[in-house]
């Protein structure tokens, strides 16, 4: 996408990163989960940029930052061993060290004119071309791309297979990482692989193939900036219209991107269609025991909020509605009665799914995620990004540095030409914000 935006030349090079010592092969197989299972070969795509200034006498070395990130990524990869394997099939990854691949690319443009561009979609140009969220890269389980700009500035963009974790594992592996590349003799405590132990495969055998796609056909991505005294202005107004005494940062604003985005595609569709917003939850914490918080794997479910009618389609009663169902979701049993896992059982039956009684959005939250701290020796990073998808009517929320939230929205481009003009929302946030 970014470079229908915006032309830049660039040079690359590639190599193959390997584990610094072999792994153990008592450790030579992972087994997938059912949730991993079902998942497709996508990645998890953030990115960090890091200016000139923060550099200093090193942005004028390109070739030793990348040997110094080489070889702490390298040391990484001892302890997350799984992503420098390969796929053996739909249900394991045989752990060889085959390696994680290093992409060295030049961009013949200041970093200013990447992060600063109206089009959030230019930010994109970090990624390798095809990956992301792609369904079936041709890349292997973890790609590593060092962006270095003709200003003296670096991106670095981590992409890291969906089938062996998920976000926060993302964040894990980024910090330990960045830890490496500031102290080579760093004791860290190495992951723990949950693999299949929580959410084995069927009684019949693991899933022949994915049973969830992702879709970006026909979508487009807006960024969007809420400063945190427009959320607190915001979390206020809720908190004296419902019975929610203290709603949160996340509920509030996936409340108004909801009920905003549902206005766009009524006003599209002419009339309004019975609606709910899914957001998934990490179990690391609910269930019993409670996982280590180093714990590597896709250990979630989800819970929806319903809107049947379109006079309950306003923020006091979506926030009311969502907190019902956030309190009910963690009095469950959401190992035995996870509601994702059914459905992928349901899917992996093979039986035409019937007609949706809702239209679907979903929110995904990262705010609780510090990846604004992720140093690699030189300060924290300037700016932090996600990568455009994977699918229609889905809200990504992170931070925005020490002051905000910033949202990544993703709809088709008829949807996304009303809800960009939607007054009630741009009330609250800035479609668009210059980092530097």
């Amino acid at each position: 996408m970014a470079s229908a935006a915006l032309k830049v030349l660039s040079r690359s090079s590639k190599k193959l990163i390997k584990p610094f010592s072999p792994t153990p092969l008592t450790q030579k197989w992972h087994k997938f989960s059912l949730i991993e299972q079902a998942q497709t070969h996508t990645y998890v795509p953030f990115g960090f940029f890091y200016s000139n200034n923060q550099l200093g006498a090193l942005s004028n070395q390109p070739t030793q930052i990348s040997k110094l990130l080489e070889n702490s990524l390298s040391k990484n990869l001892v302890s997350y061993y799984p992503y420098a394997g390969e796929m053996k099939d739909n249900a394991a990854i045989d752990c060889n060290d085959k390696g994680v691949e290093f992409l060295n690319v030049h961009i013949d443009a200041p970093m200013s004119q990447i992060l600063n561009h109206q089009d959030c979609n230019v930010k994109d140009v970090i990624f390798p071309n095809g990956v992301a969220w792609e369904n079936d890269s041709d890349y292997g389980l973890a790609v590593i791309q060092l962006i270095h700009f003709d200003c003296g500035g670096i991106a670095i963009s981590i992409c890291l297979s969906h089938k062996i974790g998920d976000a926060y594992n993302g964040l894990q592996f980024s910090i330990d990482w960045a830890t490496l590349t500031r102290d080579p003799n760093a004791k860290l405590i190495p992951p723990y692989y949950i693999s299949d132990t929580i959410f084995p495969s069927p009684p019949s055998g693991p899933l022949d193939s994915p049973v969830v796609p992702s879709i970006l056909d026909g979508c487009t991505q807006k960024r969007y900036i809420f400063p945190s005294k427009k959320v607190s202005t915001l979390r206020s107004f809720v908190a004296s219209e419902s019975q929610v005494k203290n709603p949160s940062t996340t509920e509030v604003l996936s409340a108004l991107l909801f009920k905003c985005v549902a206005k766009a595609v009524t006003a599209n569709s002419g009339s309004f269609i019975p609606s709910k917003l899914i957001q998934y939850a990490d179990l690391r914490e609910m269930i019993s025991p409670k996982l280590p918080p180093n714990s590597v794997g896709n250990v979630l479910s989800h819970f929806s909020t319903h809107i049947s009618n379109e006079a309950d389609m306003n923020l006091p009663t979506i926030v009311s509605l969502m907190r019902k169902e956030k309190q009910l979701f963690r009095t469950k049993d959401n190992i035995k009665e996870n509601a994702w896992v059914l459905e992928i059982l349901e899917l992996a039956k093979g039986v035409p799914p019937q007609k949706k009684e809702f239209d679907e959005y979903t929110c995904s939250s990262v705010c609780k995620f510090p990846f604004y701290d992720i140093d690699f020796g030189w300060g924290k990073p300037m700016a932090t990004t996600i990568a455009t998808g994977p699918y229609n009517k889905l809200f990504n929320l992170m931070n925005y540095r020490d002051d905000g939230i910033e949202a990544f929205v993703m709809l088709d481009e008829q949807d996304m030409s009303v809800f960009e003009r939607d007054e009630e929302f741009l009330e609250f946030a800035s479609p668009y914000a210059n980092y530097f």
